[in-house]
């Protein structure tokens, strides 16, 4: 068994996080995208490249994103990303982009091809896309392997992490949100992908992010209170995690869904960092929480079906044996285990994250 950090017995170190799916690198360009050519712009420019989404799957190649180039018409379904930063584009292991050129998502719906003619093409997510010719099938999505960001979140360099991220959350929000919530009028894409306008009544909508807590509850002794939710399968544990409600801080709900979930008391909080969940539209904000009354702990039994408490010796010799399942390295919740534990933990075969 590795020999994890003894410091993390001390659940008040500061300690940030190093989380995946992170934004780093990149420059949104945030006035520019609300011009109203700026979109077409870009896509005009030679080093504009193209991340094409099917149905939330994204195009990859020995864990990297596939960008093509922009071409043909530019499709309405196209959400502005930003560039590169300087650093961020010389250390880029995002395939076929051209230096700090600028990146654009498209989303369309239909089972991935892998051809290139998806960026040869106008694209519109109400026409389905033709065969692809025989030319066609040799360009640089011949060969992707289509996956989901909870497939290769965790095995994508931080950019391409980031990049994807930022794509689901995007086009999820499209895809859900077409109509005016005020009078129900079908609403115009705006501000390069960043806004819907209704024509009829004025309205302006932007893409909505829901704040939720998630939490490592640590008590006195250095274990971990880790529960098994009834949607999952019985020897899958995770850290503990709600939605914040209406008129509630994020610590309320921190100290509310634990006793909720776990029936623990919390007597102190660290906040340790934050994480994009496009699934459909979290901000998972992360928090290691102490308790003196371990002793309390119980399942819920609406949500949860049972709680355990592991010594780092127990999680990480479960872990390996494959009798306790644990978050991918994707989600924030993996990130929490491992700050407690001191290290990392070992991966197991069916982990599914949270």
């Amino acid at each position: 068994m590795p020999t994890p950090d003894p410091q993390a017995d001390q659940p008040d170190r500061p300690s940030p996080l190093e989380l995946p799916l992170a934004d780093m690198g990149l420059h949104r360009h945030d006035q520019q995208r609300q011009r109203n050519d700026w979109l077409e712009h870009v896509w005009s420019l030679p080093d504009t490249q193209v991340l094409i989404l099917r149905d939330g799957l994204a195009p990859t190649r020995q864990n990297r994103l596939l960008f093509v180039p922009a071409r043909a018409a530019l499709p309405e379904t196209a959400v502005y990303l930003g560039s590169l930063r300087g650093e961020a584009a010389e250390a880029s292991t995002v395939e076929n982009t051209a230096g700090p050129g600028h990146l654009l998502a498209v989303s369309l719906s239909g089972t991935p091809r892998g051809a290139a003619a998806e960026a040869e093409m106008p694209l519109s997510a109400e026409s389905p896309l033709p065969e692809p010719s025989a030319q066609e099938s040799s360009g640089p999505l011949a060969e992707a392997e289509w996956l989901d960001l909870r497939d290769i979140g965790h095995r994508l360099g931080a950019l391409d992490a980031a990049l994807l991220t930022q794509a689901v959350a995007v086009t999820t929000w499209h895809r859900s949100s077409p109509h005016c919530t005020r009078c129900g009028h079908h609403t115009e894409v705006r501000n390069s992908g960043w806004m819907r306008r209704c024509p009829h009544c004025g309205t302006e909508t932007f893409p909505r992010t829901d704040p939720a807590a998630i939490t490592a509850v640590v008590d006195d002794a250095g274990r971990i209170l880790l529960g098994s939710a009834y949607r999952w399968a019985p020897h899958r544990f995770s850290t503990f995690a709600g939605f914040v409600e209406s008129g509630e801080s994020v610590e309320s709900a921190v100290v509310r869904e634990v006793a909720e979930e776990a029936g623990v008391t919390v007597d102190r909080l660290q906040y340790l960092g934050s994480q994009a969940w496009p699934f459909p539209r979290s901000l998972m904000l992360g928090y290691q929480a102490q308790t003196s009354q371990p002793q309390d702990a119980r399942p819920d039994r609406e949500e949860i079906r049972e709680v355990r408490w592991f010594t780092r010796q127990e999680l990480y010799e479960q872990v390996s044996a494959g009798t306790v399942w644990i978050p991918s390295r994707s989600s924030i919740s993996r990130a929490l285990i491992e700050h407690w534990y001191g290290g990392q933990l070992p991966d197991a075969e069916g982990e599914i994250p949270r």
